[in-house]
């Protein structure tokens, strides 16, 4: 590859670090697999903690970067030797803070095995904090996979489960190999006590036949414990008052926890530039290989960055500068019945292409390399959010394209269909020395 073709791979991947939402391409596993955390802590009457999404990024690095962009000669060498060495090349490729762990050696091997006769799944490696774990794991298969999928994944210590805030993980190759490396990300949805050492992870994985795994397994290393930096800052961006309540440093990210005053006259779509930086301006921006954060049930935002975990610098400083908002009074109302538009933004950047009972197609103004799949969910008029099959977003010059489908057309019209993006910014400066 020349030095021409890596730099503009480099370019593409700092076009597609903040991509939020899954494009067409991402696996249906990836998002069940997350939302699955979700539906699962609503069944128990928990609560419920919604997931935004940041996985698209991710899906397409693995396909273009992974074997294309190199690893500097000390860090290749680094990892060269541990099991599972291609998935953390996978996540080390763009984290800083993935790299550090390396680079502390906080990353543990482990060997365990489970067999069905069929397929073998080994774990080969484990990094936990209070925050999360990743597992990496190989899959071998007497036969090869056709068309597999992850079904399900479920971590337990002493016999209970550690409630997931959401599960990032990747299907089995289906490629009729008969060997191949994956990972799972899980976001605990409480902070894991650190003298926990004891797991075990449920796994089946869905080909012709079911396999379902039961992995015991121990942790030898201490798990780190999250900084907590309390805050509660309330910044005004153009009239729009957030709080900034904390920053907890893991060394698997950073969690920034901001409430948004409910009198606000806009609604906060897109942190653009959350960052931490140090004193030689040295940046930890947002996570890209996995979810870029959360909500609670309040309406409290965690956002996640890469982490700072294992620097020690003199001075940490936490900045943000532009978020993505709309005014509350500009929606997306249609019925997909009659096929009407009834409403739209009233900025003239939103064009409704196609309504159907199961489809609703959008094109959108936003400018060139805007990178946001910009519908969110959809509500009916009974104020009930209708399920999704599937979304798509996609870039043409100027133009963005976003779709909604449905599973089906059992729903109450009209319905109003929320943004996850908008191109429209607000500015300010915030500066916040973390001591």
């Amino acid at each position: 590859m020349t030095e021409r073709e890596e730099e503009r791979l480099r370019h593409m991947k700092e076009r597609l670090d903040d991509l939020p939402v899954p494009e067409e391409a991402l696996s249906a596993a990836i998002q069940a697999g997350m939302q699955k955390g979700v539906r699962d802590r609503s069944r128990r009457k928990r609560q419920v903690r919604k997931m935004l999404w940041s996985v698209a990024a991710v899906a397409v690095l693995l396909v273009v970067f992974i074997t294309s962009v190199r690893v500097s000669p000390v860090f290749a060498k680094a990892v060269s030797s541990l099991p599972g060495m291609s998935v953390i090349v996978k996540l080390i490729q763009f984290d800083k803070g993935m790299q550090a762990i390396i680079d502390n050696e906080y990353y543990e091997e482990i060997h365990v095995t489970g067999s069905d006769g069929a397929v073998t799944i080994t774990l080969t490696g484990v990094i936990v904090d209070q925050s999360g774990m990743v597992v990496m794991y190989t899959i071998d298969s007497t036969t090869g996979l056709k068309d597999p999928a992850i079904g399900i994944t479920e971590l337990y210590t002493d016999g209970k489960l550690i409630e997931p805030q959401g599960i990032v993980f990747g299907n089995p190759a289906d490629d009729g190999k008969l060997s191949n490396e994956q990972y799972i990300n899980f976001n605990f949805a409480d902070p894991l006590p650190p003298d926990t050492r004891e797991f075990e992870l449920k796994l089946s994985i869905r080909d012709t036949e079911n396999h379902v795994f039961q992995l015991p397994f121990t942790i030898q290393k201490p798990i780190a414990e999250g900084e907590l930096y309390d805050l509660n800052r309330v910044v005004t961006f153009e009239g729009q008052k957030v709080v900034i309540e904390s920053v907890t440093v893991h060394p698997l990210k950073v969690a920034v926890r901001i409430k948004e005053d409910p009198d606000n006259t806009m609604d906060i779509l897109q942190y653009e530039d959350l960052r931490i930086e140090n004193s030689k301006g040295e940046i930890w921006s947002k996570t890209t290989n996995g979810m870029s954060g959360t909500w609670d049930e309040d309406g409290t935002k965690i956002l996640f960055l890469q982490s700072s975990f294992f620097e020690q610098p003199d001075r940490m400083i936490f900045r943000m500068n532009r978020m993505q908002a709309i005014d509350k009074k500009e929606k997306l109302v249609v019925d997909t019945l009659s096929g009407e538009v009834i409403e739209v933004p009233s900025d003239g950047k939103l064009e409704v292409r196609k309504l159907t009972p199961t489809l609703v197609e959008t094109k959108m103004k936003t400018g060139p390399r805007f990178g946001y799949g910009y519908l969110k969910e959809a509500v009916d008029a009974e104020g009930k959010v209708i399920d999704l099959s599937s979304s798509g977003y996609h870039e043409e010059g100027d133009y963005s394209y976003s779709d909604l489908s449905f599973k089906s057309g059992d729903y109450k019209n009209p319905i109003t269909i929320h943004f996850f993006a908008y191109p429209n910014y607000i500015e300010g400066d915030v500066t916040v020395h973390l001591e």
